[in-house]
């Protein structure tokens, strides 16, 4: 088990005592026994966590750069996708609940593609990157 996985138990399990020692006491919060249970369903999840090997900080934050990185490319790829479409005669429907339906002309066609090229500008190229190196040895040393 890694040095943070222990960290994260041992933080938490310090927060239910804590939160445990309060209840019946002259300074505990009216829900103070629902907290002190809440608390210590969260030290459960950690620790479950822990035993099924899904806590680890450097997994959580590779899934959440893999997830990041695969919204960004979905919104590239769909900026991309509307600039190619974006024509003269072509409708957009803006909106879902209540939709507005516009018909391009050539001018409001032209309009959008430099909107959309400036959009991709902005939304630019993602600093960060994942790699894949070592990653069938996760946490083994730390056991």
């Amino acid at each position: 088990m890694s040095e943070k996985t222990v960290k994260a138990i041992m933080e938490q399990a310090q927060v239910f005592a804590s939160s445990w020692s309060m209840v019946g006491g002259p300074f505990a919060a009216d829900d103070q026994l629902e907290r002190a249970e809440d608390e210590k369903l969260e030290l459960e999840k950690i620790v479950k966590g822990a035993l099924e090997g899904s806590v680890g900080a450097p997994q959580e934050v590779g899934e959440m750069i893999e997830a990041l990185l695969a919204w960004h490319k979905r919104q590239t790829d769909q900026l991309q996708l509307i600039t190619d479409n974006a024509k003269e005669g072509v409708t957009l429907q803006l909106g879902t609940d209540d939709p507005v339906e516009i018909m391009l002309t050539k001018d409001m066609a032209k309009g959008l593609r430099i909107g959309l090229v400036l959009a991709v500008e902005r939304l630019g190229k993602l600093p960060i990157t994942v790699s894949h190196d070592g990653d069938d040895d996760t946490d083994s040393d730390d056991e």
